[in-house]
């Protein structure tokens, strides 16, 4: 590694230092933002109590990045610019299932087949299979029911809401928030059970 980070060669790691450090401003910049949005007071009190409850989330969290969730588990670096545009992409989603979900609802027919679906996703660490299952769960139509190792098993009210799952839509945008994975191939694809009334 360089001594000289001020003219790194092209290509060149950044410093484990200087990553961290990025990584909790970028953290702190974003919870900060939070508070700012969802309290709606721009006082010196609220400014004041926002920027010590991101100090003390901050300093609770300082080595959660150390932990593995199960052995065998990796720590790779998200790209940020990847994790807005998927932000913006689950928003879409969000709406657009939601709207699926209450036209479903307002039919006369209800028409509602729910099933268990299982399906394995290669995801490159437990972090991005906790943010898939996440997604997942706040996509209406849908809800996580377990997650091991790498294998799901999704709620589905409709096929329509398990479509971007089975397609591996979902999983390739998270495995892709990730440097040196685009991958995030669903396989093994089960229809566990239908519900029925």
């Amino acid at each position: 590694m360089p001594q000289n980070w001020n003219v790194a060669e092209p290509g060149a790691r950044l410093p484990d230092r200087f990553r961290s450090r990025r990584s909790i401003a970028v953290q702190a910049a974003l919870l900060i933002g939070l508070w700012l949005l969802f309290s709606g007071h721009y006082d010196v009190f609220h400014i004041s109590a926002g920027v010590f409850s991101v100090a003390a989330i901050l300093l609770l969290n300082r080595n959660l990045a150390r932990v593995r969730l199960y052995p065998g588990d990796v720590h790779r670096e998200m790209r940020l610019g990847r994790v807005v545009l998927y932000a913006g992409w689950l928003l879409k989603e969000i709406v657009v299932s939601a709207l699926q979900i209450a036209r479903i609802v307002l039919s006369p027919r209800m028409p509602v087949d729910p099933a268990l679906l299982e399906f394995h996703a290669e995801l490159p660490n437990a972090g991005s299979q906790v943010i898939l299952g996440n997604s997942i769960t706040l996509t209406p139509g849908t809800v996580t029911v377990d997650i091991d190792h790498g294998v799901f098993l999704v709620h589905a009210i409709t096929d329509a809401s398990a479509a971007s799952l089975v397609e591996g839509i979902m999983p390739s945008r998270v495995a892709g928030l990730y440097v040196g994975d685009e991958t995030g191939e669903v396989t093994d694809v089960a229809l566990i059970r239908t519900l029925e009334e």
